[in-house]
């Protein structure tokens, strides 16, 4: 009885082709089951064979006659404005290489303390106020005088010198009063003229600003006119139906094999069992036999 000889080891190569065959079916039936044709009211999709293509077909798209109308349209009307768009490239490269222009605005405004001196508005009042005043103590000084003369006063009689103290304390309390009502009309005039300043500056400043802002609209309405026709009308790809793709498993050919190879190991296992099995029984008879005989002795 012969005995029985191990599975052979399976060839790597041969699995490998076996392997990458299966993989290359399977691609090809789900790429079968996803080529789904599809239409709707924008249009059609379906596929067509093509030996040219990878998988062997392709995809063909067809709009409806209404959406084939619009996209021509749009095609045209984008076409028109991108004929537009070339022939203002001259005026944007004109505005924009001159630059902006500011001959002629207000001048940016700030605030100038000489402007508004105080001490030169406090010098104002007090002239103002000394115009009204000098004559006035002038004519009393000089009336004064008389009624002394008429008098028969002398001018260093004790009642000469009494009213010329008395007159020289009233002018200079009024001058007093003068310089004092200076500081503070000064103080006030300074205030106003400071507040005027700032508005005059604000205002002049923003008569610039705004005449900035309109310079620079009309430079760059060329450019933003350019980018307008650049964006107006721009024709997208027709789309055909969305479909969600049906998935397949890849068939696990080394699985199969190793199953396949793992049974042949426990049959091979089992047969050797078996036979080991029968040795053993025989080489027990053939004990039991060969005593059986008694080796050695003579017959009488």
């Amino acid at each position: 009885m012969s005995k029985p000889r191990p599975p052979a080891a399976p060839d790597p190569v041969q699995l490998a082709n076996a392997q990458s065959a299966a993989n290359t079916a399977t691609a090809r039936e789900q790429q079968r089951l996803n080529m789904v044709n599809t239409s709707g009211p924008q249009g059609t999709v379906r596929y067509v064979a093509d030996p040219s293509a990878p998988g062997g077909y392709r995809q063909e798209t067809a709009l409806s006659p209404l959406e084939q109308q619009n996209y021509e349209r749009s095609t045209g009307v984008y076409g028109s404005a991108l004929d537009t768009a070339g022939q203002q490239i001259g005026r944007v490269n004109e505005a924009l290489g001159q630059g902006l222009n500011t001959e002629g605005l207000p001048e940016l405004q700030g605030f100038n303390a000489p402007d508004v001196d105080r001490q030169r508005f406090e010098d104002s009042v007090y002239a103002s106020q000394t115009r009204r005043l000098d004559p006035q103590f002038q004519r009393l000084e000089r009336s004064q005088d008389a009624r002394l003369a008429a008098q028969g006063l002398g001018a260093n009689s004790e009642a000469t010198r009494n009213l010329r103290s008395d007159f020289a304390r009233d002018r200079n309390d009024a001058y007093g009063e003068a310089a004092n009502q200076a500081i503070q009309a000064g103080g006030a005039e300074q205030s106003r003229a400071i507040q005027q300043t700032i508005a005059g500056g604000t205002f002049g400043n923003q008569a610039r600003t705004q005449g900035l802002q309109e310079r620079a609209y009309v430079q760059n309405q060329p450019l933003q006119q350019l980018q307008a026709l650049l964006g107006t009308g721009q024709v997208g790809m027709p789309q055909g139906i969305q479909y969600s793709p049906t998935g397949i498993g890849q068939t696990d050919v080394l699985g199969a094999q190793g199953l396949a190879q793992n049974q042949l190991n426990q049959n091979y296992q089992a047969k050797m069992a078996q036979n080991n099995a029968l040795m053993s029984g025989l080489f027990s008879l053939g004990s039991a036999g060969i005593g059986a005989f008694p080796f050695g002795k003579k017959g009488g």
